[in-house]
């Protein structure tokens, strides 16, 4: 793998795989929804997502012509520390795709008709995200336990937020941030001359990175809230507790701590709560990595008329979890956890996404490699001192379950 930093503030990942005539790439925009104006949340992703379907230079047929002759669509997406755009081409597709990504970073082809097909296409997902037990759960969650931060805008934003924006004020944001210094390109596949693509990404104009700067965001105390959705089959309860950044020492032991807590058949969720209990339709948990404060979740969807039992069977686990630290189940979440990044890891367009994401989250490209050693050196004790901490801590906690109203 080669590292290599312009003259114009762009980082480009070159990663060489020779096995197929396919070459892989993820673009990392920092920032992502961190930075978004409280009140136009999900101007990024609606920026986005416009921009990169045509240019001022050719319309939305040239532009599915020319992709559908050598690779993928653009595809963007949003998250809370930054925003990307991926696409996969046979490599004789390099200079028409660069060509195409410096017409839309240079002229991007905003009209009314095109907004407006995107504005109505994310107010579908928000709307149908209210449907989703588990995604109203998260979102509400995020809103109490990252209350006043940067975490608390979604990255798709809300439908208030969503509403209110125009055309001009996408177009207006894409300029502020696309394409800022410490933009990464990171390449996957078989790559037939890396110093063409120098050449097309040193000619790019970059501007002043739009800065997010981490902060800490603890929870102090235990909060629960209830949400009522009208016709809701299921009791669904998501939980969250404190946890490190990225930069912390301890980041890699939550990494472990949470595939033994919810990662699988083996888990201690599913074989506590599901196997021995009879108690959920589905349960598991998360880590997600984040720059500043992280949040571990886990969660339970059961039946209504269990729902008091099961959130006190829940909570009991939360407070038992140092003694299901054994080293058999430790043995257990190092192997799967293994045997998830290895099968994560196995197409190229995963591989240009590793290899950029940590370096946009400030760990730097080599950190994906060190990641296996890592986890295998994980003590029992490390594990035991995090499962002590999620024990004792205060907690948030989301509950959704049916109403005669909606509440969310």
């Amino acid at each position: 793998m080669e590292f290599v930093e312009l003259g114009n503030g762009l980082k480009v990942i070159f990663n060489q795989v020779d096995e197929l005539d396919i070459l892989a790439c993820t673009v990392f925009l920092p920032g992502g929804s961190s930075v978004e104006p409280g009140s136009k949340a999900g101007i990024t992703v609606l920026s986005l997502k416009t921009a990169f379907k045509k240019s001022l230079k050719r319309g939305s047929l040239e532009f599915a012509k020319i992709q559908e002759q050598f690779g993928t669509p653009f595809v963007s997406d949003v998250s809370n520390d930054y925003s990307f755009i991926k696409f996969q081409i046979v490599p004789d597709g390099l200079k028409e795709y660069m060509e195409l990504l410096h017409e839309v970073i240079e002229e991007p082809g905003f009209t009314e008709e095109s907004f407006s097909v995107e504005k109505e296409t994310l107010l579908a997902a928000i709307r149908s995200r209210k449907e989703n037990p588990f995604s109203l759960a998260y979102e509400k969650l995020m809103a109490l336990t990252y209350s006043g931060t940067p975490y608390e805008k979604l990255p798709y934003g809300n439908e208030s937020t969503v509403k209110q924006l125009t055309l001009e004020d996408a177009r207006s944001w894409f300029k502020e941030v696309v394409l800022p210094q410490k933009t990464l390109f990171s390449f996957c596949g078989k790559l037939k001359s890396q110093e063409k693509i120098l050449d097309l990404l040193g000619e790019l104009r970059t501007k002043e990175e739009k800065q997010s700067f981490p902060f800490i965001e603890k929870i102090e105390d235990t909060e629960e809230l209830e949400v009522k959705r009208k016709g809701s089959s299921q009791v669904f309860i998501m939980v969250c507790v404190n946890a490190p950044s990225v930069f912390q020492e301890e980041f890699i032991d939550y990494k472990l701590f949470n595939t033994l807590l919810g990662e699988g058949i083996g888990s201690l969720l599913f074989q506590e709560l599901r196997e021995k209990r009879g108690f959920a339709y589905s349960t598991g948990s998360f880590f997600p990595s984040r720059r500043s404060t992280g949040r571990l979740f886990f969660y339970i969807g059961t039946s209504p008329e269990k729902e008091k039992e099961v959130r006190k069977a829940l909570l009991e686990l939360k407070e038992r979890l140092p003694e299901f630290v054994t080293e058999e189940n430790v043995r257990r979440a190092k192997q799967f956890f293994r045997g998830n990044f290895e099968l994560d890891h196995e197409t190229r367009m995963k591989k240009a996404w590793y290899a950029g994401v940590w370096e946009v989250l400030g760990k730097g490209t080599s950190f994906d490699k060190e990641i296996l050693d890592l986890v295998e050196n994980t003590s029992v004790s490390r594990l035991k001192e995090v499962a002590e901490r999620v024990a004792s801590e205060p907690y948030h906690m989301v509950v959704v379950k049916d109403g005669w109203r909606f509440d969310c």
